[in-house]
């Protein structure tokens, strides 16, 4: 069930994304912020951090954020700091990025490649996909040395895991028989 509070900032952040054409750049940003918080806990737990005055993570958002994401995303940060809500910022990204597909008519994929495809590698892959689900799928590319080649594709509840990493261990499976 979603919370109100998340699907409020979800939906004010997608309306001032639309509003100036910039939808899918935020929703780009926002996977990658999602992805850095996720690796990176010990920002998230500064970012909640009751101790921590208002100021002080405005300060350090700007220093970290700044130029780097388009000023929506930043000031949709430092307004969840600033209200004590930062708390919240992984799931109002998760809420955003529903709403944006919902708007659409698109599904949100990832792909997990070893190395870096370039972007007319991910369209035909997107392409592809799109023909298959019979849904606007747009793929979110991420890189996983660990996977050491192939890729993997996570589209809704669809995972499609054709990394070397799979297919080695399959092999040490069947050669432990």
């Amino acid at each position: 069930m979603s919370d109100p509070i998340n699907t409020g900032y979800a939906r004010a952040l997608l309306e001032m994304a639309q509003a100036e054409g910039v939808t899918g750049r935020v929703e780009e940003e926002l996977f990658r912020l999602r992805e850095l918080l996720k690796a990176n806990p010990e920002l998230l737990q500064f970012l909640k951090d009751p101790n921590v005055k208002a100021e002080g993570k405005r300060k350090a958002l700007s220093d970290l954020f700044q130029g780097r994401v388009h000023p929506l995303v930043l000031s949709t940060l430092i307004t969840l700091g600033d209200q004590d809500r930062a708390g919240r910022v992984l799931h109002v990204i998760e809420e955003f990025s529903a709403a944006a597909a919902a708007a659409r008519q698109t599904v949100t994929g990832e792909i997990t490649t070893a190395i870096a495809l370039d972007d007319a590698t991910v369209q035909r892959v997107a392409a592809e996909l799109t023909k298959v689900t019979g849904k606007n799928v747009k793929l979110l590319q991420r890189v996983d040395p660990a996977i050491l080649g192939g890729a993997i594709i996570t589209v809704g509840e669809q995972i499609i895991d054709g990394s070397l990493r799979r297919k080695l261990d399959q092999i040490k499976d069947k050669l432990a028989q």
